[in-house]
Order: C-alpha cells, then sequence, then structure tokens
C-alpha cells in the first residue's frame, strides 16, 4: 500500500530549482533518502509534510493530490520527527507533548512518554534537564500523540552517541508505524528501511531494496557513499575523487550531461549526456555505464 506518491515533482526555492523530477512511493516496510548535504533529502520531505509547494508535478496522498486532500486527516496520518533540538526549551515535556492532543486526552501523556521508554515523571521537566537521547524521545512521543499511519523522520540519530543511537534504532523499529527516513547513514537505513532511494544534487540517481542497493550498488555514487563509511579494523576511507571530498565538488547541470560525471571514475564520453533512470538488475540507476561497476 501506497501511502505517499511523488510523481515528476520539481521542488525549488524562488526560482531556483533543487529537487528535479523525482518520482517516489513511500510504502510498507519503510522507505530511506540516502545523499549527502544538500542533495535534496530535506527539500522533498518538506514537500511530503505539506510545507512546500512543487515547481511541477504532484504529491499523491492515497487517491488525491495533497492540495485536494483532507488536510485534517493528512496531519493525523503523516507526522514529522524532527531532531531533539527542535524542542521548545521554555516549554515542559509534558505541555510539549500534549500540544497535538485534545483536552479529554491530556491523560495519555504519561502513556506516550512510556510508550518511547521514558519515565512518566519527566514531563515536569524542560529539555535541558534531559539527555540527548531522552529530548529525542520525547520528539517522538510528540510526533505518536495523534497515532499516525506514517513518520517522516529527518536524521533522528545524528546528534546521539552511538549506544544512544542504537536504544532510538530499536524503539523505531518496533513502532507498528511506516517510515520515510531522511539521512546520510547507511546503517540506519541499513535497519530500518526495506527500501531506498539515493539523491545526487537533487535527483534520483539509484533506488531499490536497501539490501542489494548496499550490498552491490549500481552507481558510482551509491558505491562511494557505501566506500566512505569506515570499517573496524580496515583501511581508512579513499580520500579521492571517488568519495566526492577532493577536486570538483559541484554537480554538472542536468541538460548539459550526467550531474556526477566530474567526481566518477567510470566518466566517459557517452556521459555527456543526461542518463535516464533505468531498470536493472532488479532496481532503477540513472548511469550509462552501471553494467561497467568493478564486483563488490
Amino acid at each position: 500500500m501506497t501511502l505517499l506518491r511523488a510523481e515528476g515533482v520539481t521542488l525549488g526555492y524562488g526560482r531556483r530549482p533543487v529537487v528535479h523530477d523525482v518520482s517516489l512511493d513511500i510504502t510498507e516496510g519503510g522507505v530511506g533518502l540516502i545523499g549527502e548535504s544538500g542533495s535534496g533529502k530535506t527539500t522533498l520531505a518538506r514537500a511530503f509534510l505539506g510545507l512546500l509547494t512543487p515547481i511541477s508535478g504532484n504529491i499523491w496522498y492515497g487517491d488525491q493530490t495533497l492540495k485536494k486532500a483532507d488536510l485534517r486527516a493528512f496531519r493525523k496520518d503523516v507526522q514529522p520527527v524532527f531532531q531533539a533540538e527542535s524542542l521548545d526549551p521554555r516549554m515542559r515535556v509534558g505541555r510539549s507533548v500534549a500540544e497535538a492532543l485534545p483536552r479529554h486526552a491530556r491523560h495519555r501523556v504519561a502513556e506516550l512518554l512510556e510508550q518511547v521508554g521514558l519515565d512518566p515523571a519527566l514531563a515536569a521537566r524542560r529539555p535541558h534537564e534531559l539527555s540527548g537521547g531522552q529530548r529525542q524521545r520525547v520528539v517522538i512521543a510528540r510526533a505518536l500523540a495523534v497515532g499516525p499511519r506514517l513518520l517522516i523522520l529527518d536524521e533522528p540519530t545524528s546528534a546521539l552517541d552511538v549506544t544512544v543511537q542504537a536504544r532510538i534504532l530499536d524503539l523505531l523499529a518496533g513502532l507498528d508505524t511506516e517510515r520515510l527516513l531522511i539521512t546520510h547513514n547507511l546503517a540506519v537505513v541499513e535497519r530500518l528501511c526495506r527500501t531506498s532511494y539515493v539523491l545526487f544534487a537533487g535527483r534520483v540517481v539509484e533506488s531499490g531494496p536497501t539490501g542489494d542497493l548496499l550490498a552491490k550498488p549500481a552507481h558510482p555514487y551509491t558505491r562511494a557513499l557505501r566506500d566512505a563509511v569506515p570499517k573496524l579494523g580496515g583501511p581508512p576511507p579513499e580520500a579521492s575523487g571517488r568519495t566526492g571530498r577532493t577536486g570538483h565538488t559541484e554537480a554538472v547541470p542536468a541538460t548539459t550531461g550526467c550531474p556526477y560525471r566530474l567526481r566518477c571514475p567510470l566518466a566517459a564520453p557517452v556521459c555527456e549526456q543526461p542518463p535516464p533512470l533505468r531498470e536493472l538488475g532488479g532496481r532503477r540507476v540513472a548511469c550509462h555505464r552501471a553494467e561497467d561497476a568493478p564486483v563488490s
């Protein structure tokens, strides 16, 4: 079942497009949006939340476009989970969690705090009196208050240490709620998402089952993201053009060819033409030379 769907969506700020012709389905099992900073992940999430209107294309909520949908039902079904810093520092935890609840349901605050593994007594505290992990759990409890069908999570563990990250991931994995996860952390995506989309310069360059996509990347950019993750006991990640951390860092406009070609180890004359997003081995990939990628 698809709850939210982007169909040929282009997004921008002012006259500058930053997400280009993206089509994406949020289906059961969790969906991950992977990419470095500036790839368009958060901009696309804003559109899914109805906070940004597409320049072209549509966001579908069930069988209706978001423009025509019942916004009360939409807000109940789709809730954002921001980072812990999003809590109002002046507001006590209980009041923050209760904001979305009707007055007759304020007693549920204790239940929600317990659901995310917190002592209900913390409702009397302010955010600065909690640890980072506790604050993130409060943000999740607040999102769960209206009983959503889908959580949109933007880097929910990025500011937490490894131990706390593991606990938050355990919590999210145990929730009976679908999720769209925006992150650059491949381990988090692998844990929580059945399907993933890789974005570069506002374009989907690869999509498919998360396990297959990370085990045998078809696009050079996906491979670079994977290879940039340090491995315990292994050599340090390459500091080369493959990871995009040296040399050219700007994307090439899509109208002049593959946007990744200045950073790509497989770049060839054919890359002067924009690559179509095509089927390859059970996934979709936007690369002329995906078949020539080295075997993982």
